[in-house]
């Protein structure tokens, strides 16, 4: 009988004194140094770590890794998720707008409106009206009232035109400072 194993293995055990077929030698491996004293138990602490443990390690370094690779682009999205949302937020904020907007504009073609304001704000009057300006509306608040007079609310004074107000601020800005004797 011949396998392709080579000529030493047909020697067989009669090559070899003293040994069985299923027999070890005892004693170190060939090629291994022996070591002695305190250098052993070095030795034994030194061994590698079991096959389970490296390959934890190994894993737990390529998620490390893939955390590192991965943060940036996960924080990039999450920021432009909630740029978009903001915009969304704004864009139904500018609409609700622009719907009132358009609401206050379908108003202005109403021409009953338009004469409202114009009476309001302009305190225009038709012809053969006759308008009546009180010149001390302001009650209270800024002089003093007549007996009888009722207090003018901060609304009328916030209607009064332009040019009202403006008089109406060099009058009080003048109040309460002594008049300039002259010599």
């Amino acid at each position: 009988m011949t396998t392709a194993r080579g000529p030493r293995d047909r020697r067989g055990s009669a090559a070899r004194p003293g040994r069985g077929a299923g027999s070890r030698r005892p004693g170190p491996r060939p090629g291994a140094r022996a070591i002695s004293g305190a250098g052993a138990s070095a030795a034994s602490s030194m061994r590698r770590a079991p096959a389970h443990v490296r390959r934890m390690l190994l894993l737990l370094a390529l998620v490390v890794v893939m955390a590192v690779i991965v943060a940036p682009v996960l924080s990039g999205y999450l920021q432009q998720r909630a740029e978009i949302t903001a915009a969304q937020d704004r864009l139904v904020t500018e609409q609700q707008q622009i719907d009132r907007l358009q609401g206050e504009l379908k108003k202005w073609d109403d021409p009953d409106y338009v004469e409202q304001q114009a009476r309001e704000r302009l305190r225009f009057v038709k012809e053969g009206e006759t308008a009546f300006t009180v010149i001390d509306d302001t009650g209270s608040d800024y002089t003093e009232a007549l007996p009888g007079m009722a207090p003018v609310s901060d609304e009328v004074l916030a209607d009064s035109p332009w040019y009202g107000q403006v008089w109406e601020s060099v009058k009080i800005a003048n109040e309460g400072l002594p008049e300039p004797t002259l010599p």
